[in-house]
């Protein structure tokens, strides 16, 4: 059992189910065991903290009817909770592990990132450590003393962290997002010197030299006025480098994509680069003149890393940045297009296809697409290329094959091996080659003393000729060196070629090379080694060590070895380790996952393995949608996202294999609302089409498909095909006598006429919903409902809408679920704008549109901000109005979803639309109207805010000309 005190009280199962704990008397003597947390609490103290001045009759007697009661509440929700609470001199303890209170879980991340050197743990570990926060703490005992003391410990360690969190994103390279998301934070925390000395370095770093100063210069006033103080040392130092823009300011390089003038989704190089400068210099030189450039070679030379370097080098000359698509985990050539829009932020809420909304959104842009790894898709990518260059005439695409894509204007690189010096060689000439430059490089990294010298020369440049100055073939060469010579590497390496020449003639020379090397690296490692090697082989994408220790393991493999194993083949170069998030995850590059999966075939352990990793997916997909609807909400949404190559794997091996077609039924339908929340309504759709199809059977799981799939097409804007998905759902229901098939039916068709303009249509069937609902019980389908039926009720000016709209939002609060929760801020939100309160229905979309940042939810920062630009009308903004209005059809063009255009928010914009029109005129509306749709979506959401950003309208104005300020 779980407690949280860092928001409101709240206590879970082990399950993650929130557990009831009636009557606030009762929750105060809760509150002060946690507030007390493994030490005893005595009556007299926790009747006077619970009753204070207004004692009942016999206040011990009345305490123990509480104590009583707690502990009944626990009990009934897990066996064995009621022995949490004690009697235990001189009163009652509460025996929970630190590890099971939010606080103590907190205390415990807060520390290990103490712990950690690398900024990247730091940060993950920290922003954990933040996620445990729901609001203040104690928060529904904010006014009581008992709390206070705590309470006010606990917001000043979360400040801390806070601070710490920033501190690590700023060596990360973060600056850009900082000075956007430190505002408000310094706001309300002006005397915090950390906290500025943070901001300051953050606006510095972000070119912004003279807001630094200013922060500086308002702390010290504030500081002399309120206190009598002047900056603390540390905080006069940093203002006088700044002055000085000394040179040890200069931090990391924002990361990819944070920037605010242009975008660019490249991978931070972990190692250095070496060589191809004649191949950096003819890329470029193509790039200049030719729209598809594919850079061609074995597997192992290069082609990626070079492409990588030339995107980093060449796109600050893009308007949008440049973009890395990685097309290795991906199998099924139906999904590129899609795979290419997710990369680029596009949402797949569009009932178009996603070549064409592909093609459509990239017109105007002006940015270049790195495709990798195009060979095993090559005429999917090749359609793809074809398509969107003859449709966006500033777009250029970057590939990389082992063979062209064969389509018109497509002009070639070809990526040799690195230059191997010849024999015999003098140490000149071989610190002149570049082979032998990434061969020392890479052995360096792994034998710090290693050099290069007159004496090991000859066998260095020895081993690069043997490997053909092949890249990855020498990376993993290089790590042999830490047990054997040099010279012992080039003997197992003549020993090698000799097998493999005998065995393979008919094989190129330079495959015969890479092979070689890769099975040389496979000898090398233990035969737990080889099997872990060859079953890993069946993840796509990178797994995590859960998804190792469940899918590799078994007698010859215990668990238990899992993590010795996979460490000592990322020491091996084998496995590349990825810090992503808390949890690293694990990859074979493609060329050494192809050699597993052989490995796998000829042990004939692929088909059992693959049907492991199905079962994995299958479960951890179950498990998600259990608790998808709590307090790890976000972080079933980030996993998911991760795993999401694995699941379509997983997904896929299902439908194609016999036996196996309901269990992509029941997967497919439990990611319903994982599809939702990630917008990727579209391929969701599809998975559940194909999984119907395979399951024609009258059952209770085909019923609840087909009303995922019309909550899908619902949200996609669909009508009449979620309409007609919802009367399959309805008979199946009525022929099954299945109450949560008609419940679901009628609220999805409530919904979709709801958006096609049938109000009345839509509460009849909204409310039957609801009445049915609130008998089964089910809070998250008790939610939604709750959610559509309160936006028919505003559109309908049913007073209503509100109690709805509020009940929505106390059903997420109580469940943790932020995603939700702020989905019912908006819901709130659009009701009060409606009834004309606008004050209050700007703060609840705000409080709504933050969290969606957050989870890159475009669909709900377009909502957002659309109902932002109604809201500036109503108070007579209208600049500001218009400009909103723009800013949310750019964020409605990258969704893709016709929901934006439904008859239902055509009814609900125009009257706003029109007071703007009519007090701006024409032109001028039009012309603010496309300042706003200039700006991209991070932009757009921070003018929604009123945070700091660009001004909207610089794009627009003439070189030299001032543009006009944003407006409030």
């Amino acid at each position: 059992m779980r407690f949280g005190v860092l928001g409101p009280v709240q206590v879970w199962t082990a399950g993650g189910e929130p557990v009831a704990v009636p009557e606030t008397k009762v929750r105060a003597v809760l509150a002060d065991l946690l507030v007390h947390q493994g030490r005893p609490v005595s009556a007299d103290r926790l009747i006077d903290d619970v009753w204070g001045d207004d004692l009942p009759a016999n206040p011990m007697s009345a305490l123990q009817l509480k104590v009583s009661r707690l502990r009944h509440a626990l009990e009934a929700a897990e066996p064995g909770g009621g022995e949490l609470v004690s009697s235990r001199p001189p009163g009652y303890l509460l025996s929970a592990e630190a590890e099971a209170v939010d606080a103590g879980r907190f205390a415990i991340l807060t520390s290990r990132a103490l712990e950690s050197a690398d900024p990247q743990v730091r940060a993950g570990l920290l922003a954990e450590a933040l996620a445990l926060w729901r609001g203040p703490a104690f928060a529904d005992f904010a006014g009581d003393d008992f709390v206070r003391s705590a309470a006010a410990r606990l917001e000043e360690q979360r400040l801390t962290t806070v601070e710490m969190h920033a501190e690590a994103r700023l060596e990360l390279g973060e600056h850009a997002l900082l000075v956007g998301e430190l505002g408000d934070l310094v706001a309300h925390h002006p005397l915090r010197e950390r906290l500025r000395a943070i901001q300051m370095r953050a606006l510095y770093r972000a070119g912004q030299q003279n807001e630094a100063l200013a922060s500086y210069g308002e702390l010290r006033e504030r500081l002399a006025e309120e206190l009598g103080l002047d900056p603390g040392p540390e905080l006069v130092a940093l203002h006088q480098a700044i002055l000085e823009q000394s040179p040890a300011l200069n931090g990391p390089a924002s990361p990819p994509g944070t920037g605010t003038t242009g975008l660019q989704r490249l991978p931070a190089e972990v190692t250095s680069f070496v060589g191809r400068g004649h191949e950096i210099t003819m890329g470029r030189t193509l790039l200049s003149r030719a729209r598809l450039v594919t850079l061609t070679g074995v597997g192992g030379v290069g082609k990626t890393r070079l492409a990588l370097r030339l995107a980093a080098e060449t796109a600050p000359g893009f308007r949008h940045g440049a973009w890395l698509v990685d097309l290795a985990p991906l199998q099924d050539e139906d999904l590129v297009a899609a795979t290419v829009a997710a990369t680029l932020g596009l949402g797949g809420q569009t009932t178009s296809s996603p070549l064409a909304h592909l093609s459509d959104y990239l017109a105007d842009k002006h940015l270049l697409i790195v495709l990798d790894n195009c060979e095993h898709l090559i005429d999917a990518c090749a359609n793809l290329a074809a398509t969107l260059l003859a449709g966006a005439p500033d777009l250029r695409i970057l590939a990389t094959s082992r063979q062209p894509l064969g389509i018109e204007g497509e002009s070639i690189l070809p990526v040799p091996p690195l230059e191997v010096p010849p024999a015999p060689v003098s140490l000149p000439a071989a610190l002149a080659s570049e082979a032998v430059q990434l061969f020392v490089d890479r052995v360096a990294a792994v034998c710090p003393d290693f050099t290069l010298t007159a004496a090991n020369s000859d066998a260095v440049a020895g081993v690069c000729r043997r490997l053909d100055g092949i890249p990855l073939a020498m990376e993993l060469a290089a790590v042999q060196v830490r047990a054997l010579s040099m010279e012992g590497v080039r003997a197992r390496l003549d020993h090698r070629f000799d097998l493999l020449a005998k065995g393979r003639r008919a094989v190129l020379p330079r495959h015969q090379t890479l092979r070689a090397a890769v099975e040389w690296s496979y000898e090398m490692c233990s035969a737990a080694e080889k099997t872990l090697w060859a079953r890993m082989s069946v993840f796509a994408g990178g797994c995590d060590l859960e998804a190792v220790e469940d899918v590799c393991t078994d007698g010859a493999l215990p668990p238990e070895s899992m993590y010795a194993l996979v460490a000592d083949l990322v020491d091996k170069s084998v496995i590349f380790r990825q810090e992503n998030g808390a949890q690293p995850r694990y990859r074979l590059l493609e060329t050494i996952r192809e050699f597993g999966e052989e490995r796998l075939a000829s042990s004939g352990e692929l088909a059992q393995m693959r049907a492991r990793h199905c079962d994995y997916y299958r479960r951890l997909i179950l498990r998600a949608s259990s608790e998808l609807f709590g307090p790890h909400q976000i972080d079933w949404l980030i996993r998911l996202r991760r795993e999401q190559p694995n699941i379509r794997t997983a997904l896929e091996h299902s439908l194609s294999t016999p036996g196996l077609e309901r269990g992509a039924l029941e997967a497919s339908t439990a990611l319903r609302n994982v599809w939702i929340l990630t917008g990727a309504l579209r391929e969701g759709s599809r998975w559940l089409r194909r999984a119907l199809e395979l399951n024609p059977e009258a059952t209770h799981t085909r019923a609840a498909a087909f009303n995922a799939r019309a909550y899908l097409l619902v949200l996609l804007g669909d009508i009449d095909a979620a309409l007609e998905a919802t009367r399959e759902s309805r008979a199946l229901g009525d022929r099954l006598d299945d109450p949560r098939a008609r419940a679901w039916a009628d609220m999805c068709a409530g919904a979709a006429w709801m958006y096609a303009g049938d109000l009345p249509e839509a509460l009849r069937l909204l409310q039957q919903a609801l009445t049915e609902q609130r008998r089964l019980g089910d809070p998250l389908s008790l939610g939604i409902t709750l959610r559509h039926l309160s936006m028919a009720a505003a559109a309908a000016d049913d007073p209503r809408a509100a109690d709805y709209a509020q009940e929505y939002l106390d059903i997420c609060r109580s469940r943790g679920a932020e995603t939700s929760t702020s989905w019912a801020q908006w819901v709130v939100g659009l009701g009060l704008i409606q009834r004309g309160d606008a004050e209050r229905g700007v703060a609840r979309i705000r409080e709504s549109l933050r969290p969606q940042t957050r989870t890159e939810d475009l669909a709900g920062e377009a909502f957002c901000v659309e109902v932002l630009a109604w809201a500036a009308a109503l108070t007579g903004e209208t600049e500001r109005a218009a400009r909103l209005f723009g800013a949310a059809h750019a964020i409605w063009r990258k969704v893709g979803s016709s929901l934006g255009e439904s008859l239902y928010f055509q009814r609900l914009r125009a009257p706003y639309e029109r007071r703007v029109r009519d007090a701006l005129g024409d032109e001028a509306y039009t012309s603010l109207f496309n300042d706003g749709d200039k700006l991209d979506v991070d932009d757009g959401v921070r003018y929604a805010l009123r945070e700091p950003a660009p001004d909207p309208c610089a794009a627009a104005a003439p070189a030299g000309d001032a543009a006009p300020p944003p407006g409030p």
